[in-house]
């Protein structure tokens, strides 16, 4: 995070960026020096893609998800793909376990579960490796970063919605060995040189191909000289009286996940799987941060309380991890299958001790075969890989902390009853949300097409816990109705797609925009909303002008209407007085809301 200026004018809070957005920056800079490219996607994606990619890293495989439901419902033609927690899965919602992925409920199927509408919400991110794969052909290498969703519960080390940061690569004569290199270059930048790494594949689950590999790291907390065994429980204090509380005296924290990927998926995107070898993987910037900075729970991280965010700054994750030299001594790691006996607040001393893999430097990392792609300088932010969406999100992001606002990444549901506070029309756009048929909350059902339900509820939440006069802002994607069109297709998963059937799972989507909001207290605060939406447009080279105007939530004579070459990006002001006694929050409170997606098309091509 960036840490604001304790000196600045005008005696500005502090603010500062929140730590899984500096956190996923930093990693994608890695794969960015390699000459990776970062590819984006909708989060609301077609059930098509989820269906090719669920092979991505291996087991289940495509043959896998073909099946019949048992009754209730009507039985499922052989040649029909059935989607993992689709309506006919019979695992899912009418089955024996939930749904594996949040589906999107068909808006003109009355009951909403036996009729879903092709659409889920983004479950993992091999699905932005196949949209990557079908847009260029080899040889490639694409980031694959995002937010994915999970209809579980939140825990300590996990919740229903994270980020992940990965990668595919599709090259000819593409090995294993690359893949190591890959992620041992990834590891030392991430955690610090002299971190090593181990690939474990996962126990197959059927006959067949292989499982993923699970990649593991060497724990960043004890370092593997914990004791893991005969040991009172607890939490490694450094001193070797208990195991590890990271690792669980294993020595070893799981990462993420990598491997190749699977023919079928080769084939599906239009490359010849027995000429290009591909790998991916998948790495947490949630698990990430956790490892590298020892943090014990995640909520904390996610509830909307600033007050740990603020704490965590002087964690610095924006600045890379020492080089050069280890952070710590190396580990001693033992044979396979070989135990280790650690005496009294000793160091275990294996039995046999292999020589330790060298982390390659940059420059020992193959790029593509066929002599594309070039690496950045080491350390610099954005780069010819990363799209300009991207490197505007971050600018603005950094602008508004020096401003004293403080980032609060919110989850996207949000409950009707937030449209009643809203005092939003019945024929108002914002209430046609997206659906969810299987809600993690049965409360929170729609998809928000707007952020400010997420972030007032966040500056409640900071009001009453004691916080004074917080500011907050968030950058995030908000979802439209659906377009419309009906199911989208379910193309043949043994070939690639043709481009009609492309353009039209394309058209089932729905538009899906990143906005801009901020929410604040205090003495003049419209205004600063309205500076904040002034300093965004300076960023992206907008010409912004208000003018007054009367929209809800807003107050009439404080709302004010944010124009760039004549069109209408967004609202700001003080929220009418009926809102924020709804939302608990004290009067005068306001906020502002900006269309980043449209204002970068009217501003394409200029120099923001």
């Amino acid at each position: 995070m960036r840490r604001a200026s304790s000196g600045r004018s005008g005696g500005l809070p502090r603010g500062a960026r929140h730590p899984v957005t500096v956190m996923a920056e930093q990693m994608t800079d890695v794969l960015l020096d390699l000459g990776y490219r970062v590819t984006e996607g909708p989060e609301v994606e077609a059930e098509w893609f989820t269906l090719v990619s669920a092979d991505a890293l291996g087991p289940p495989g495509v043959a896998d998800l073909l099946t019949t439901t048992d009754p209730p419902g009507p039985p499922v033609p052989a040649d029909r793909p059935v989607l993992p927690g689709g309506p006919d899965d019979p695992d899912g919602p009418d089955g024996r376990r939930p749904g594996r992925v949040l589906r999107v409920r068909d808006p003109t199927d009355p009951d909403g579960h036996r009729r879903g509408s092709g659409l889920v919400l983004r479950s993992h991110s091999a699905s932005l490796r196949v949209r990557a794969m079908l847009a260029t052909p080899p040889p490639l290498r694409a980031v694959c970063a995002g937010r994915l969703f999970r209809p579980e519960a939140a825990g300590t080390v996990h919740g229903p919605v994270f980020h992940e940061v990965g990668g595919v690569a599709v090259d000819l004569g593409l090995t294993a060995v690359d893949l190591g290199k890959t992620l041992d270059h990834f590891a030392a930048s991430v955690f610090g040189a002299g971190t090593a790494i181990r690939l474990r594949p996962r126990r197959p689950v059927r006959a067949g191909p292989p499982a993923e590999t699970d990649v593991e790291v060497e724990c960043p907390a004890c370092h593997g000289t914990a004791p893991c065994e005969d040991s009172p429980a607890g939490t490694y204090d450094g001193t070797g009286a208990g195991p590890c509380g990271t690792c669980g005296g294993t020595g070893w924290a799981r990462w993420g996940r990598c491997g190749p990927v699977h023919h079928r998926v080769l084939a599906a995107c239009g490359v010849d799987p027995h000429r290009y070898g591909a790998f991916a993987f998948g790495l947490g910037v949630e698990r990430t941060l956790m490892l590298r900075h020892g943090l014990r729970d995640v909520r904390d991280l996610v509830d909307g309380d600033v007050r740990p965010l603020l704490r965590m700054d002087g964690l610095r994750a924006d600045d890379p991890p020492p080089s050069g030299t280890p952070r710590h001594r190396p580990r001693p790691r033992s044979a396979p299958g070989v135990r280790t006996t650690p005496g009294p607040r000793a160091t275990p001393v294996p039995a046999a001790v292999p020589a330790a893999r060298a982390v390659p430097e940059m420059e020992t990392i193959p790029l593509t075969r066929g002599g594309l792609g070039a690496r950045g300088a080491p350390g610099r932010g954005a780069r010819d890989g990363l799209p300009r969406s991207r490197s505007l999100e971050r600018r603005i992001g950094h602008a508004l902390a020096d401003a004293g606002y403080v980032e609060t990444p919110r989850l996207p549901f949000v409950c009707d009853a937030a449209w009643e506070a809203f005092d939003l029309a019945p024929g108002d756009p914002r209430r046609a949300a997206p659906v969810l048929a299987n809600p993690i909350d049965p409360r929170e059902r729609s998809l928000r097409t707007t952020l400010l339900p997420g972030l007032l509820a966040a500056l409640a939440l900071n009001l009453t816990r004691g916080n004074r006069d917080p500011a907050l802002f968030e950058q995030g994607t908000v979802f439209t109705s659906l377009p419309g069109t009906g199911p989208p297709p379910v193309p043949p998963t043994g070939r690639r797609p043709t481009d009609d059937q492309l353009a039209a799972l394309d058209a089932a989507v729905p538009a899906q925009p990143r906005h801009l909001a901020v929410a604040l207290t205090g003495e003049s605060s419209w205004a600063r909303a309205v500076d904040a939406a002034r300093t965004a447009a300076h960023v992206m080279g907008a010409g912004l002008v208000t003018r007054p105007a009367a929209y809800a939530p807003w107050l009439t004579g404080r709302c004010l209407e944010l124009l760039a070459d004549g069109t209408v990006l967004g609202h700001a002001g003080e929220l009418r007085a009926g809102t924020v006694r709804a939302l608990g929050l004290p009067p005068g409170t306001s906020a502002m809301e900006l269309d980043l997606t449209a204002m970068e098309r009217l501003t394409d091509g200029r120099c923001g």
